[in-house]
């Protein structure tokens, strides 16, 4: 069942429910409050008929005082009554009746046999076709002689008044249950709009619309589910672009490392196959060979690289205190020979200081920066290595005076096969590996590092070590 007809139903159920017992209690509250104020005046009725019965018995001389007599006497009594619309009876002790004020279809009562000197008093109701008959009895002794005295009072009227009440209570029953019907129908379509809203942008985002967002709007549990909706939709959206960009990225390396691998492929193939099946001179033998070599070098280079990033990231790490300057001196040793040859220019400013981390791996980090530095420069550049030593981190910033990267590109350095100049890289011997593996060194280690860097003016790589006093809980 749909949450509209819930509600609906609830809201009709609850009133029914809420009207039906309310105006039910009321009618009887107000019938009980009618039938017991008739029982009393029934039973003073019944008090002042004795009353003035034996004051009148009382007054007659004794041999007077015979059933004779009787009817006489009641008859005046009766008179001085004001309620002369009620029927009165006088019995003697054998029930035989003395008396009746008015003949009346209501006879034989049970009432006068419950009567006793330890009972003298009792009544009962009679219903009598449409009629309700309120029946009072008393024993009256006087003079050795005993009475039984009897009063009728028609209380039809509080029965045919609770049925009116009844009557009319039942058609407003129904005309509340036909504007109720209405109104409840209005009153569910406003508080399921809402949801209803929720429920068809849950559906567009479902169906692919990741960009469908609930309406925020009041204060209510509806509003509190629609801005969770909405955080919940902006999550999953940043995941889904996450997951998107993550599989590009994961198609562009596949292509990217099967190019890298035809390339020098092709060439080991060609020059193989041209020594295979043709007569070379000797020096057509050397080039196809130094060829052969080289391209052989580049695989080895990419297979190396790929190695490490695999291995950086699965193998259980060991940190040691290392102090920065030999780990900087080794590095600068490791990429001599390729600055020379390309007649780049070293300068190094470092403080004393010592940081935690994987000796071979952060050697590895810092010579592919100063690779990268090397090959991002013409002949003459000039690279500058600084460090500053601070009370809980260490900061390295390694500068250079090169090409420089354009803003756009520096957020994609760090991929795998990713490379700005690709024919200057591939020539150089480079495939686009150097800087994904020291992001993933660094992250190791939990070092921040930034690139900054302009078109033409060089680039500047600052990278953040936690210093050897630093503890493994602040990492």
């Amino acid at each position: 069942m749909k949450f509209f007809w819930k509600i609906y139903f609830s809201f009709i159920a609850v009133f029914l429910i809420a009207f039906g017992l309310f105006g039910t209690w009321m009618i009887q509250t107000a019938f009980e409050s009618s039938y017991q104020s008739a029982l009393e005046d029934g039973e003073w009725d019944n008090r002042m008929y004795q009353l003035a019965f034996e004051m009148n018995l009382s007054s007659m001389d004794e041999e007077n005082r015979t059933e004779e007599m009787i009817p006489i006497m009641a008859a005046a009594v009766v008179q001085n009554l004001s309620t002369t619309e009620n029927i009165y009876r006088i019995y003697n002790e054998d029930h035989k009746l003395l008396y009746e004020s008015q003949s009346s279809s209501v006879c034989g009562t049970d009432v006068l046999p419950v009567l006793s000197a330890a009972q003298p008093c009792s009544y009962s109701l009679y219903r009598l076709g449409g009629q309700t008959w309120l029946v009072y009895a008393c024993r009256s002794s006087m003079g050795g002689q005993v009475y039984l005295l009897e009063s009728l009072t028609d209380i039809s009227s509080i029965y045919e008044e609770s049925d009116a009440y009844y009557s009319m209570y039942r058609t407003m029953m129904l005309v509340l249950i036909l504007v109720m019907t209405v109104v409840v129908f209005a009153i569910a379509g406003m508080l399921t709009r809402s949801v209803n809203r929720l429920s068809h942008t849950t559906r567009r985002f479902t169906n692919g619309d990741l960009d469908a967002r609930a309406l925020e709007s009041g204060g209510d549990e509806i509003a509190e589910l629609s801005k969770d909706f909405n955080r919940m939709a902006a999550t999953l959206s940043d995941k889904m672009e996450e997951l998107t960009l993550q599989a590009q990225r994961q198609e562009d390396f596949t292509a990217s490392f099967s190019h890298e691998l035809k390339t020098p492929l092709t060439s080991i193939i060609g020059y193989a196959d041209m020594l295979r099946t043709m007569d070379c001179t000797k020096e057509e033998v050397v080039d196809a060979a130094g060829y052969i070599y080289h391209q052989g070098k580049r695989l080895e280079n990419l297979s190396r690289k790929m190695l490490d990033m695999i291995v950086a990231g699965k193998q259980e790490l060991q940190f040691h205190a290392l102090d920065v300057r030999d780990l900087i001196e080794e590095a600068v040793r490791i990429t001599d020979d390729s600055r020379q040859q390309q007649n780049v220019a070293l300068s190094i400013e470092l403080e004393d200081g010592r940081i935690m981390g994987d000796r071979t791996l952060l050697i590895s980090a810092v010579t592919n920066i100063l690779e990268n530095a090397r090959r991002a420069m013409p002949s003459g550049g000039e690279i500058h290595i600084q460090g500053r030593n601070y009370s809980n981190h260490y900061l390295l910033c390694v500068s250079d005076n090169g090409c420089g990267i354009e803003a756009k590109e520096i957020s994609r350095i760090t991929e795998a096969f990713y490379m700005i100049d690709k024919s200057r890289a591939r020539r150089e011997g480079g495939a686009g590996l150097g800087l994904a593996l020291c992001s993933r060194i660094l992250s190791l280690h939990n070092a921040r590092w930034q690139i900054f860097s302009r078109p033409g003016l060089g680039t500047d790589i600052t990278i953040r070590f936690h210093s050897e006093e630093v503890q493994d809980e602040d990492l």
